[in-house]
């Protein structure tokens, strides 16, 4: 009978103890077997390392876990044509997740696990419903780093490259630069001529000091140009003679603009040019003629000269002319044109004695 208790009493043991593992893997496992759950579903471009029954937590304090993974999700469901995973999650009814709030997959240590997290949840957005689709972002891991870095570092990359090809190319400048018989030696001597020019002239007995000292005495007080100015002042001081020529030139353009007959007076000024003008033509054509009868006369007598001995030779137009066409001639010509033939003629005739 004792035998049969105690072997009761171990059954009853196994048993209690069976059904308590049984519920204590029922609630770490499935926890919405004892308390109450409810389901929201996570967005992600890339789910890697992260599990089912991985913690989710709520600013760092775990609340449920997840579920199940969808992957790829049909391009159509996609809130985001890049999201390709969509992560179930179950959470206890309890918990306060908000609808505006930041859903991140993260790595809560450097070797551990990814974990879902909400953050910077938002109450006056107000709880979200049950169901409810979260686009979550994924923190970069040690796997993201290396392509990250290298795309941090590609820009610096080809900026390095350009310096350096920059500076390869000014280390060939610089060699041909400095080469023998180059530009820049050639400057080098051009400018220690130059020093040595400007030395002998900044020098105490050089031009450059002469001129300043030449400057100096002419701008003293004493100087040429102090004189100059001090005759300028004398020159147009009031009582001056240019400010007295300066007012009797004011008054006699006064009384000038005062007299009624300057109108008169150029009148008959304008007259007289006129007058003036019309007897100096006058005059200008009859010396005009003189000079036309003394060249023929001093052409007569350079190459004819026995003319002032012997009987003309020399016929001139006008001779055969009878006088009716000289008259007419004499008329249209003028009173220059119209003097007596015997100006041309020489001034002594001889005739020759009868035999």
């Amino acid at each position: 009978m004792t035998v049969f208790r105690n072997e009761i009493r171990t059954g009853v043991l196994v048993v209690v103890t069976l059904a308590s593992m049984v519920g204590l893997l029922l609630y770490l496992g499935a926890p919405g077997v004892f308390v109450p759950q409810k389901t929201f579903h996570i967005y992600l471009d890339n789910a890697s390392s992260l599990s089912p029954g991985a913690p989710v937590l709520l600013a760092g304090r775990r609340i449920g876990q997840v579920i199940e993974l969808h992957s790829p999700v049909p391009e159509k469901e996609r809130p985001n044509p890049k999201m390709e995973t969509m992560v179930d999650i179950q959470v206890d009814q309890s918990a306060k997740i908000f609808k505006n709030v930041k859903a991140r997959m993260t790595l809560p240590s450097l070797l551990g696990k990814p974990v879902i997290d909400f953050t910077t949840g938002v109450e006056s957005s107000g709880l979200a419903p049950e169901n409810t689709s979260f686009v979550g972002e994924r923190d970069p891991g040690l796997s993201d780093a290396v392509p990250i870095l290298l795309e941090k570092l590609d820009p610096a990359l080809k900026k390095a490259t350009e310096t350096f090809d920059s500076l390869q190319k000014t280390a060939a400048n610089l060699s041909e630069l400095t080469k023998e018989n180059s530009d820049l030696p050639k400057a080098l001597a051009e400018f220690k001529k130059f020093t040595a020019h400007l030395n002998e002239m900044t020098a105490p007995d050089g031009s450059l000091r002469s001129s300043l000292d030449n400057l100096k005495h002419l701008t003293g007080e004493d100087g040429k140009l102090a004189e100059s100015l001090n005759h300028i002042s004398q020159l147009t001081a009031p009582e001056s003679d240019l400010a007295k020529l300066m007012a009797h030139m004011e008054r006699f353009t006064g009384k000038l603009a005062e007299n009624q007959d300057i109108d008169a007076t150029l009148h008959n000024l304008r007259t007289a040019t006129e007058n003036l003008d019309r007897q100096f033509k006058s005059i200008s054509s009859k010396l005009t003629a003189t000079a036309e009868n003394l060249q023929q006369g001093s052409n007569t007598l350079k190459h004819q000269p026995w003319r002032l001995i012997w009987p003309t030779t020399k016929k001139y137009p006008e001779d055969n002319l009878s006088q009716g066409e000289q008259a007419q001639s004499g008329k249209s010509s003028g009173s220059v044109a119209s003097e007596p033939k015997s100006t041309r003629r020489p001034l002594f005739r001889f005739h020759a004695a009868p035999r």
